[in-house]
């Protein structure tokens, strides 16, 4: 969307072509926040809160994560114009971003910053009154009573609304104001997070004229001359051709739901295990199959392949509304993760691309196949977990069905989950001693500024840490799911998709999770997928508009 607008803007005449029933893919069921260092925003708020950034210090940072995996031209490129990017966007487009303040993923490492998340700033519906029902929404499983919440803070207000006054009247006057809603338009009208992200840009697609085709997969490229020059469609009327006189921008949303891809290029010991992750069932890897198919170079040299994050799975799901990502409850006190061998294997509040990274480390080290999350009654009526809402919303229909498992002490929770209780007995007493205390001596959880960003303040002496010693135990089986995938098709700075000779193919560009990850495989912060995204679609819009002005010789571009 970002790469249509910015074509549109210079004149060139294009086509969103979709593969699903609705676009938004990924991002519209997203956080919605973007990762750019050095922004106009981020420079305000530093400025706010004594904190300054500097593109050096970002590029070290993303060095440093990345490692062997670093990509100078690319990084650089990116640092370089994602500042540009916003200001290019807010400037000609509906989007609008706010800075927050929050950690970076790694902020014990040299570099890191506070201030390089920008967050969509919430949009209404009415401006998109006539597209809304082509948009994506939020991940259903993830509303209460149909409405998304807009920030972490929100979440949080939502979570203490029986434990604090001021938490009370914000949830009150949100759920008036979502009801009111629902009775006068039939649904809440307040767009947040990725949902406002993917509705802002389809308001501005939408003013230009822009061509949005839905249920449109995409076949097959057209391979001209030695150039990309359109694409062959599956659509309900049969397969048809567009033919692009430009170019060709990938943007199919990596291979997260490839059986084929996820065997060749993820870890041996979850290659073969079904997908449990919440993103769109459409995402199976056409972009990489048909650039492979005239000479791309695929890059699977990736620290990691995919952008990890913890994920359960509700019994009998069939597809990605049956799946939560777990990215904040795990954080709470009172909660603990294990292997199938009884042992915790992970700081359990790090954040959820490292955390995965671990466990699948430790499922390999310690030939484990599984983990669980465990919590006592306390957490779980104060947190909720996973699909289980915090109290007084009601959990048992939960346990009927199996997804959440309860026990009268900890050693029956054990025979519940095939555990050894001696085992698991000792590792929750080791895991009270170490909470009472306040110090993880074996995972040091609750020492990060990240760790302590998504616990409980209130809770002492350490916010991230707490005893499980309220019966009954409960328990939810963990996997290790994705939110995309990093190994993707090799590209330069500008976009454009390299052969196995690392030769641009003329005609054809791959951003998003198509495009290999521009930071090797690692995670630098909140927004890291859809930041680099957004940057290297307006990159490669203004690549292609340059070189049609280029050729142009007073004709119209086209």
């Amino acid at each position: 969307m970002t790469a249509a607008i910015t074509a549109a803007h210079a004149g060139l005449r294009t086509v969103v072509v979709e593969k699903a029933p609705v676009i938004g893919g990924t991002t519209a069921s997203s956080g919605g926040e973007i990762w750019i260092p050095c922004s106009h925003h981020s420079k305000g708020l530093g400025q706010q809160v004594g904190e300054s950034d500097t593109i050096e210090k970002a590029r070290a940072y993303v060095q440093s994560q990345a490692g062997s995996a670093f990509d100078a031209a690319r990084v650089d490129a990116y640092l370089a114009h994602g500042p540009a990017m916003v200001e290019y966007i807010e400037s000609k487009t509906a989007l609008r971003f706010e800075a927050v303040f929050g950690p970076d993923y790694h902020p014990e490492e040299p570099g890191s910053s506070n201030i390089r998340a920008l967050a969509t700033v919430p949009y209404n519906t009415r401006h998109i009154a006539g597209q809304i029902a082509n948009l994506k929404g939020p991940l259903p499983q993830t509303l209460f009573l149909g409405l998304a919440l807009g920030s972490f803070r929100e979440l949080k207000y939502f979570m203490s609304a029986l434990r604090s006054l001021t938490a009370f009247a914000y949830v009150s006057r949100r759920m008036v104001r979502h009801f009111a809603d629902v009775a006068l338009h039939g649904r809440g009208r307040r767009m947040v997070r990725g949902h406002a992200l993917m509705g802002r840009l389809l308001k501005t697609a939408t003013d230009l004229d822009i061509p949005i085709v839905c249920n449109a997969a995409a076949r097959s490229l057209l391979f001209e001359g030695g150039r990309v020059a359109g694409a062959v469609l599956d659509t309900s009327e049969g397969p048809k051709t567009v033919r692009a006189r430009r170019a060709v921008i990938l943007a199919s949303g990596g291979f997260p739901r490839s059986a084929e891809l996820r065997r060749r290029h993820y870890p041996s010991v979850i290659a073969d295990l079904d997908p449990v992750t919440p993103v769109p069932m459409e995402n199976t890897g056409d972009g990489a199959r048909m650039a492979q198919a005239i000479g791309a170079r695929f890059d699977g040299a990736a620290l990691q392949p995919a952008a990890w994050t913890p994920t359960s799975r509700l019994p009998n799901a069939t597809d990605f509304t049956g799946v939560w990502p777990h990215l904040v409850d795990r954080n709470q006190p009172g909660y603990l993760m294990i292997l199938s061998d009884g042992r915790r294997f992970a700081n359990e509040g790090t954040n959820y691309h490292s955390f995965v990274a671990e466990m699948l480390k430790s499922f390999g080290e310690r030939h484990c196949r599984s983990a669980w999350m465990i919590g006592d009654h306390r957490a779980l009526r104060r947190w909720g977990l996973g699909f289980v809402r915090p109290a007084p919303v009601p959990y048992r229909q939960f346990v009927k069905s199996g997804y959440l498992l309860r026990a009268r002490s900890v050693a029956e929770l054990a025979g519940k989950i095939a555990v050894d209780p001696k085992v698991l007995s000792e590792t929750v007493e080791t895991f009270n001693g170490y909470a009472r205390a306040g110090i993880d001596r074996d995972f040091h959880r609750g020492e990060s500024s990240y760790d302590r960003y998504f616990a409980d303040p209130s809770h002492k002496p350490n916010s991230s840490l707490a005893p499980l010693e309220t019966p009954p135990f409960y328990a939810v089986q963990i996997y290790p799911g994705e939110i995309g995938t990093f190994s993707g098709l090799a590209t330069d700075e500008h976009a454009r998709v390299l052969n196995s000779e690392n030769m641009p193919i003329a005609g054809l560009y791959a951003v998003g999770n198509d495009q290999a990850s521009v930071f090797g495989g690692s995670y630098p912060g909140a927004g890291a997928t859809i930041g680099p995204a957004m940057v290297f679609g307006w990159l490669a819009a203004r690549h292609i508009a340059e070189a049609a002005e280029q050729d142009a010789n007073g004709k119209p571009l086209e």
